[in-house]
């Protein structure tokens, strides 16, 4: 048995029962209406038999209509911010205020727009207020730094006319290097010459040397021989 055939006589006597239940107060005709209607379902014996045309469809077509025909709907799934866009998209005020037909050129349209501009109201005064500081700090990062010039001095070469000095000997002690003198002084008239007595260490021996000068590189030469100082350290005035 097929469920078709089986489901008729529940559906028969479930109608039968519950007109059953009205009989004894209503109308007999009334239990003969009902149960001739349920009679008149159509209920296929063969569960895989064509399905007749719906009643819509039949009055479409002698009306000369054309059935509707259903496709499956396709949902995009989109982002809370590309839904606003397409919202403002759609209600023609991307970008415009209200009455504009299109958007100003320094506005960008959607929810960025938005954005910018409900805080472009706070952020505008906040950098006004910081434009001088920030430029003073420009400035002094751009300012050069000032710091003092370094004079080096270096030893001025001794020209030949301020001369120079001139060593006549090497001594002992500092009394033998001054007796030296008063008797050279004498001999080479070196009387307009300054003499001047440093101490060295050389060899490990603690000396005295005599020079004088200021004397010209030229007469060097002549002074040592007039001295009857034959050494040539004399001669090379230093």
């Amino acid at each position: 048995m097929t469920p078709a055939a089986a489901t008729r006589p529940v559906l028969i006597a479930l109608t039968l029962g519950l007109a059953g239940c009205g009989a004894v107060e209503g109308d007999r005709h009334s239990f003969q209406s009902a149960a001739d209607r349920i009679a008149a379902i159509e209920i296929p014996m063969d569960p895989d038999a064509p399905r007749p045309a719906a009643a819509h469809e039949t009055r479409a077509e002698t009306q000369g209509l054309r059935p509707a025909k259903f496709s499956p709907v396709k949902i995009a799934l989109m982002t809370p911010y590309e839904m606003w866009d397409a919202r403002d998209a759609m209600a023609g005020r991307a970008g415009a205020d209200e009455g504009r037909t299109e958007p100003e050129p320094d506005r960008e349209p959607g929810l960025r727009g938005a954005v910018t501009r409900m805080v472009q109201p706070a952020v505008q005064p906040a950098m006004r207020a910081a434009a001088p500081a920030l430029v003073e700090a420009v400035d002094r990062a751009d300012r050069p730094v000032l710091r003092p010039a370094v004079i080096r001095s270096e030893p001025r070469p001794t020209s030949s006319a301020e001369g120079r000095l001139i060593q006549l000997g090497a001594f002992s002690s500092e009394a033998a290097a001054r007796a030296a003198w008063a008797r050279l002084r004498t001999q080479a008239d070196l009387s307009d010459f300054s003499p001047r007595f440093e101490d060295v260490e050389v060899a490990g021996r603690r000396l005295t040397r005599l020079r004088v000068g200021p004397i010209p590189t030229e007469t060097a030469s002549a002074l040592c021989a007039a001295a009857q100082v034959a050494d040539p350290w004399c001669r090379r005035a230093g």
